[in-house]
Parts: structure tokens; C-alpha cells; sequence
């Protein structure tokens, strides 16, 4: 069949096109989707920053319908509303069978390689060009074939656009402040870097009964906006210091500093700022290819510890319902992180309003 996909030929070449979707093989689905995140994971990959390499079909957080069922499918249904999961933990490798899901042994062969299991692509061209399931999804199109491990089924009454994010920006924000740091209620957290991972890393901290919950930021727009979901306090790092800030507000620095940004500077001031014996967790990869320069006395001497949080240390098949269920109990605000929607064709639009901090997080919204 034919599709309208957002397409990365080659590295920062973006387009709009017919992509040719192939049926479903055996375990894998078809999906009609209905909302796909605007992540900066995505146009990491088309700046050729990450590991998946282009060409390929854009998109890893998605909410859609089940359209079609190919051979042996036991997981979903026809009709079922799935998000897409891009963590489909095997179950059976060493990091699975010590409950570390989220470095699963199967990654690097398959979901980091843009491939379905087998090394298999659904997708061409018109032309007859093969193109990757970009982690194993390509939800940045109007139907997209998968395998059945790679959506989780969702409560129908979830908004779409809402839907479409848990699989990876609230799975990640809200994950490093339940699982890695595994924060407490009554505990002071902040938060550096408030775009769209950052600010849920703030709703998990204020579901979790965090208190004071600070976020912090450069960008005046985007503190803003961690106001408006619930930040107790605020810092502009541009500004004021930030250690000295954090110690003021908490009385010493908060139990636990999420990184969001994660790069060279934030990693020392956030090991810095949280008080002896809390954690600074870092979840950002900005700083991927550079090194960060720390002290090791605040590890030995104020017993303090440095965590990193891939995708909120998650375990998706759990940690997902366990979403939906906050956010149907009204425990977990999600509807406020929806910024703006887009058409397919307003993806360069969408990135733009990502990088300038206009939106918590932009959603593309396909037409059927």
C-alpha cells in the first residue's frame, strides 16, 4: 500500500512523501497511526547524531489502531489502540533476567539498526529504495508495519495526542524521576532543561509527591510553561547560580537533580547542587560525544551519586499501563504537555517550534 511518510533520505535532507508499506510478516503488525511525537531524538538522527542512520522513515512515540494482524500474532488484535513501545525487551538475555529491560541485548541488532527482527524492512521507496523503520517504528506516517512486541495496548478513552507520547517522553522524563532516582514524596527534586522530557520528569516528580519541585532553564518561555504544569519554584540559570539558587529554595540542595540536558556543564553543576547523600540522575545526551569533568570528592565525601537514567530505566510493558493508569486517576497531568498539533507536511514546523522552546512537546496528527 501506499502511505504519506515524513522521509530521511540521507542525512539533514528531510521530505514528505508516498512511501510503499509492504503487508505484515509473521508476529508483526499493520498500524493505522493517529499521532506521533515531535521528539529531539528525531532530528538528532536527521543531523546524522545518533546511531540509526539514515534513509529511513522518521518517528518513535506513536498512538494508532491495530488495522491488520499478519501470521502468528498473539499480543494485539485487529481494532486494539496500541502506542508504539521502542523497548521490546526479549525477556531472556542477562540485562532482562536482572530487571534491566531497557538494556536489553537485543537493541543494537535490531531497534538501533532501524530493522524489524531479522534485519527486515516493510518500507520503499517509490523509486525501490529500502528505507528503515527508524527504532523499529517510522510512526511519522499514516500506517506503519511493526512487530507485535513494538506497541503496548492503551486505554481507548487516552487522548491520541496525549497517547502518542507515553512511549517515550513521559516513559523517560517520568521513569528517571520513579525509577532511577526513585524519589519520594516530600523530597525536594529539580529539574535542568524544561523541553518536552524535562517537564515530564516535572509531572513525575509532582505525582510522586516531590516537594518543592523546581524546574530550571535558560529560556524564560520555557520556565514558563513549568510554571504553568506545577513547578513550586523556578531558576533561571542565565541568571542566578544555580547551586546557590537550589541550596536556598531547599535548605542544603534537593534530595535529587534529573539532568535533562545532560551536557558537559549540566553533569557537574547537577552532581554539584543536589545535597549530600541525594543523586543527580542524567538523562540528556547532549553531551554523548564529549567528556565531563567532576569531582570526586563529592562521590566519596558527600557520598552523593551520579545515576544515568536510558529511557527512565524503564520497564515498558510495566511502566507504561502504569501511565495510563496515573494519568486516568488524574495523577499524572498530561494533557498540558500538548503544546500544538501539525499535519504530516508541518514536520519542519514542528522541529523549529521544538528547538526555539515554543512547545512542551508538538504532535503530528494524521488525517484518515
Amino acid at each position: 500500500m501506499q502511505v504519506e511518510a515524513v522521509v530521511v533520505p540521507e542525512v539533514n535532507t528531510l521530505s514528505v512523501e508516498r512511501i510503499e508499506l509492504a503487508p505484515p510478516g509473521p508476529r508483526e503488525i499493520l498500524v493505522q497511526n493517529w499521532a506521533a511525537g515531535v521528539c529531539h531524538s528525531d532530528l538528532h538522527t536527521l543531523r546524522g547524531e545518533l546511531r540509526v542512520r539514515p534513509p529511513l522513515v522518521l518517528g518513535h512515540e506513536g498512538a494508532g489502531i491495530v488495522a491488520e494482524t499478519g501470521a502468528d500474532v498473539t499480543r494485539v488484535k485487529t481494532g486494539d489502540h496500541v502506542v508504539y513501545n521502542w523497548l521490546p525487551a526479549c525477556n531472556r538475555c542477562p540485562a532482562c533476567l536482572a530487571g534491566r529491560a531497557n538494556l536489553c541485548a537485543t537493541f543494537p541488532d535490531t531497534i538501533l539498526q532501524g530493522c524489524l527482527p531479522g534485519g527486515v524492512s516493510r518500507i520503499k521507496s517509490q523509486s525501490g529504495r529500502v528505507y528503515k523503520h527508524y527504532l523499529g517504528a517510522a510512526t511519522m506516517a499514516e500506517y506503519m508495519v511493526t512487530h507485535e512486541n513494538n506497541v503496548i495496548v492503551c486505554p481507548a478513552a487516552i487522548p491520541k495526542p496525549v497517547a502518542a507520547l507515553t512511549g517515550c517522553a513521559v516513559v523517560t522524563g517520568a521513569g528517571a524521576v520513579w525509577n532511577t532516582a526513585a524519589a519520594q514524596a516530600g523530597e525536594a527534586l529539580a529539574v535542568i532543561g524544561c523541553g518536552g522530557i524535562g517537564l515530564c520528569a516535572l509531572l513525575g516528580a509532582k505525582a510522586a509527591g516531590c516537594a518543592p519541585v523546581i524546574g530550571v532553564d535558560v529560556e524564560a518561555g520555557k520556565l514558563e510553561m513549568a510554571r504553568q504544569l506545577g513547578a513550586d519554584f523556578t531558576v533561571n540559570a542565565a541568571e542566578d547560580d544555580l547551586c546557590a539558587s537550589l541550596q536556598e529554595l531547599t535548605a542544603g540542595g534537593p534530595e535529587y537533580v534529573i539532568d535533562t540536558v545532560g551536557g558537559p556543564r549540566t553533569v557537574g553543576v547537577a552532581l554539584q547542587a543536589v545535597r549530600p547523600g541525594g543523586a543527580a540522575v542524567v538523562v540528556g545526551m547532549h553531551g554523548f560525544k564529549g567528556n565531563v569533568d567532576i569531582s570526586p570528592a563529592h562521590l566519596v565525601a558527600m557520598n552523593k551519586r551520579l545515576l544515568g537514567s536510558f529511557v527512565g530505566s524503564s520497564c515498558t510493558y510495566v511502566d507504561i499501563p502504569k501511565i495510563f493508569d496515573a494519568y486516568m486517576q488524574g495523577r499524572l497531568d498530561l494533557d498540558r504537555l500538548v503544546t500544538k498539533t501539525y499535519a504530516l507536511s508541518g514536520i519542519r514546523q514542528a522541529f523549529d517550534d521544538m528547538e526555539q522552546g515554543r512547545v512542551a512537546r508538538g504532535v503530528l496528527t494524521m488525517a484518515h
